[in-house]
């Protein structure tokens, strides 16, 4: 993953960002509008939080998404990216089933003094992978599994970022073939569940 800054990777990558239907941790069903079992992006976030604890504890999460396209049958990795104010750079922590797979400090570019004030935490997160892949799926009117899908969210939107992407919003994006150009995208909101298909 390049290490630019936040304000370049919110919509690069959520962009392409598609979603998960990722169901609870121990259950295994798939269906056309369900994933492969495996930790949420919610199950996840306590151990990427860990993972910074010990060196910027006030690391606070700006952007979570599948690290690649999947498909419905693959169990996720998770790409959480934080920023820290007193270590002034930002964070990469990798998390596949529950394990944080790899930490890296990123560059110096991003929210500065005011905007940190403004970033806020994970309270309003209220629907998760699983939830949201399952909405947006429904939402999307297809009648078969897409072959992948990507899916992300970010907390915090930067006065530089021109993307429509909406804080606390998933973008699901689903994919009838391999490439870059999704069938299907559907945003979800992540506080109230409400789909939207962006312009």
């Amino acid at each position: 993953m390049n290490r630019q800054s936040i304000a370049r990777i919110v919509p690069v990558l959520l962009l392409a960002v598609v979603a998960t239907g990722l169901l609870a941790t121990g259950c295994a069903r798939t269906s056309q509008g369900t994933a492969k079992s495996g930790p949420t992006a919610l199950d996840g976030l306590p151990a990427a939080r860990a993972a910074l604890s010990g060196t910027v504890p006030d690391a606070k999460l700006l952007v979570v998404h599948l690290r690649d396209p999947i498909s419905p049958t693959t169990t996720p990795f998770w790409s959480y990216y934080f920023w820290s104010a007193s270590a002034g750079r930002q964070y990469l922590v990798g998390v596949a089933d529950g394990v944080v797979g790899h930490v890296e400090s990123g560059g110096a570019a991003g929210p500065t003094a005011s905007e940190w004030a403004t970033i806020p935490g994970t309270d309003a997160w209220k629907i998760d992978s699983d939830e949201a892949y399952a909405k947006a799926f429904t939402a999307s009117g297809l009648t078969s599994a897409p072959v992948t899908y990507m899916m992300g969210l970010e907390t915090y939107k930067s006065a530089n970022d021109t993307s429509t992407v909406v804080p606390f919003s998933w973008r699901v994006k689903f994919f009838s073939a391999p490439g870059i150009v999704p069938t299907k995208i559907v945003d979800v909101n992540a506080t109230t569940g409400e789909t939207s298909v962006p312009k």
